[in-house]
């Protein structure tokens, strides 16, 4: 990718020098003319820069949706960590329920055991029973039936609560598993879908290196050409400076002035509506920053990443990915681009590729695998369409 921009770069700047070159020069034959053939052979480099932006765009899309993938892969890891936390932590909140049915048991045979002690010899067989029939008298036999009633009842609340927690928590654990399961799943697919996304990449890099070679033998040709056109270029010009040249005419001292006019300043483009110089610096400063699946970080960034760290600097909250920022704000020509825009590639909710315009006909952006943040016009990779924020 990097060489083919560069080739494109310089395969236009040889069309252009070439048709500026030529309007001074005197014609030839149709076999001789150098023009003639820098005309046949430009309009075929044409074509060609027209399929290489094409086989551009692809290998973007393609690296996008590699990139989405990742992120994909990324969140459903993510999610899976989180779930295994959750697991964890549900077991071990069972297991102290257990501890806790397993104490609660404990207590009720040593109550038992002291109800037997203090019951005597059994009459019924419960101990309960026995506990409130071997009383003294009446009065003790109504205090033992009282506390018999209320260990009871306190018992059995307790259990009914342990129960109901240890049920709660173990359908918790059974829902976060499904999840779990679910989710690598999900990883899994993502994973397979990642694999063949790749071979598809390595695929349109195949095509884009013998679009390569081809623009590479006309280069060449255009090289013989131009220095032939430089030649009868250089001769006319100083032929036409010769015979235009304006004779010097004396000036009367009465209309002489020293008044130089005021130079014209250039104004600069309004911004539009976000924080957007912050946007625009925000990205600028990581020019170099290699393309990486995904990244959305300084150490490396897609092109989605880059635009959505670069408007966090800013105060700006945008979606992840380029898709969905392609829904974000109001969609804006290119014509009528201002620095801190959006421009992206494909279709509003369906974009490929996403950089930040900063004026001149030229934007910020993370272009492929292999290549770094770098600014481009959009003479040679021209997005589909705007957004403002």
């Amino acid at each position: 990718m990097k060489k083919v921009s560069r080739l494109i770069f310089s395969a236009l700047a040889f069309l252009t020098v070439g048709s500026t070159l030529a309007v001074n020069i005197r014609t030839a034959s149709a076999d001789t003319n150098p023009k003639a053939a820098m005309t046949n052979l430009s309009a075929e480099n044409s074509a060609l820069l027209a399929k290489l932006n094409a086989a551009q765009d692809h290998v973007a899309s393609i690296a996008n949706q590699v990139s989405d993938k990742t992120v994909a892969i990324a969140n459903a890891q993510k999610d899976i960590t989180t779930t295994d936390k959750q697991i964890t932590a549900a077991t071990q909140k069972i297991a102290k329920v257990q501890a806790e049915v397993q104490s609660r048991k404990a207590i009720l045979k040593e109550q038992v055991i002291a109800l037997q002690k203090r019951a005597g010899n059994s009459v019924s067989g419960n101990v309960y029973v026995d506990f409130i029939v071997n009383s003294d008298s009446i009065s003790d036999m109504i205090s033992r039936a009282s506390v018999v009633g209320r260990l009871n009842q306190a018992n059995k609340e307790a259990m009914d609560a342990v129960a109901n927690s240890e049920s709660k928590l173990a359908n918790l654990k059974q829902v976060q598993v499904t999840k779990k399961a679910n989710l690598v799943a999900t990883k899994a697919q993502l994973e397979k879908d990642q694999v063949q996304l790749s071979a598809l990449k390595a695929d349109a890099e195949k095509e884009q290196a013998s679009f390569q070679k081809e623009i590479d033998g006309h280069k060449t040709q255009l090289a013989t050409l131009q220095s032939e056109l430089d030649a009868q270029t250089a001769a006319a010009v100083a032929t036409a400076k010769e015979e235009s040249a304006p004779k010097p005419i004396a000036t009367p001292e009465a209309t002489h002035t020293n008044a130089t006019p005021a130079p014209t300043q250039n104004k600069p483009a309004a911004p539009s509506g976000a924080n957007t110089g912050s946007l625009v610096g925000n990205a600028l400063q990581f020019i170099g920053t290699p393309y990486v699946y995904g990244g959305a970080q300084p150490g490396g960034f897609d092109c989605s990443g880059l635009v959505w760290y670069a408007a966090k600097m800013a105060g700006i909250s945008l979606p992840r990915t380029s898709q969905q920022q392609s829904t974000v704000g109001t969609k804006v020509s290119l014509s009528a681009l201002q620095p801190g825009d959006l421009v992206f590639w494909g279709g509003v909710g369906s974009a490929h590729h996403v950089g930040i315009y900063i004026g001149g006909g030229s934007y910020v952006h993370a272009p492929a695998p292999g290549q770094s943040v770098t600014t481009m016009s959009m003479q040679y990779y021209k997005p589909d369409f705007g957004r403002r924020l």
